[in-house]
């Protein structure tokens, strides 16, 4: 029986055409067009086109790994840079701290009775300076000694980190209407010390940044890839201005005021460096006053 060539090319046709609207700056850049296609000749030499796209797709793709091991091995090396300098500022910062603080608490011990009631607010307020200073000094040391640790991976059930951490925050903030939305997740070869870290970062953040909210929803997911794991933690909260997403992992980067909300601006910087020792990335979504999400990525393979 004679093959039906009217109907074999009308199928190869509406293939193409699907193929087409996938890749068509790639047809343009072969000068394809379906429509001028008439005989079997044509689909065959098209046929040859459409196999030296598939090429052109697989270069695509092998360019887009490269260009994200390359975005890693930069972020690897200016952390390795920014945890060099962290560790020697802080120390060098904590000396004149102390002896500020000294002095500070030795005129409040012996002569408050004595001070003007503005000059005991002047010293209330060092003293404030002082404590903030201080909890930056060890943020910046926790973010240095976390970058020289070595990583000890096991597998690690990522639902019981969730678990303690979530169990935490709900004993510190009882008088909060939180919902939380939890996905089942993997079990995963990681750190499990310095995976906990990350994700308590990233959930203080989203109870911080929607404490504004009568009802905060608060939703840990993930998805599974052949590669590897992506996960998100989104909230409802403030939300921030996508031009400033460049910032939002950047150490001392605030999107945010003091004012607002309390912080060193350090906790994102910890999570990328975490991440990135475990060959990961991280990146964030948002709109303002519509919330975040913020993801993570852990590759399957760490055991190799």
């Amino acid at each position: 029986m004679e093959p039906d060539h009217e109907k074999t090319n009308k199928e190869f046709l509406t293939e193409l055409k699907t193929f087409e609207k996938k890749y068509k700056e790639l047809f343009k850049l072969y000068n394809i067009k379906l429509d001028d296609l008439k005989d079997a000749k044509e689909l065959l030499e098209l046929a040859n086109k459409k196999q030296i796209l598939k090429q052109a797709e697989l270069d695509i793709a092998k360019k887009e790994i490269e260009l994200q091991n390359r975005e890693k091995e930069l972020w690897a090396e200016a952390i390795k840079q920014l945890e060099a300098f962290s560790y020697s500022v802080s120390h060098d910062l904590r000396a004149p701290l102390r002896h500020i603080s000294g002095y500070v608490e030795l005129l409040l011990n012996r002569y408050y009775n004595q001070l003007p009631e503005k000059a005991r607010h002047y010293l209330d307020s060092i003293t404030g300076s002082v404590r903030q200073m201080d909890k930056l000094i060890n943020d910046l040391l926790e973010f240095s000694r976390t970058g020289r640790k070595e990583v000890h991976q096991a597998d690690v059930d990522m639902n019981t980190l969730i678990d303690e951490i979530v169990e935490q925050i709900k004993g510190d903030n009882r008088h909060r209407n939180i919902e939380w939305q939890i996905s089942p997740l993997p079990l995963v070869f990681c750190d499990e010390a310095m995976m906990f870290r990350v994700w308590k970062n990233l959930l203080d953040n989203a109870v911080k940044f929607s404490r504004n909210k009568e009802k905060a929803v608060i939703k840990i997911d993930v998805t599974d890839k052949p590669h590897e794991y992506v996960f998100s933690v989104n909230d409802n909260g403030v939300g921030f201005d996508l031009k400033y997403a460049q910032n939002l992992f950047g150490i001392f980067q605030r999107l945010h005021s003091q004012s607002d909300f309390e912080g060193t601006g350090i906790g994102l910087a910890l999570v990328r460096s975490i991440i990135l020792k475990h060959k990961g990335l991280t990146w964030g979504e948002a709109e303002p006053e519509r919330g975040a999400t913020i993801y993570f990525s852990l590759p399957k393979n760490l055991k190799k």
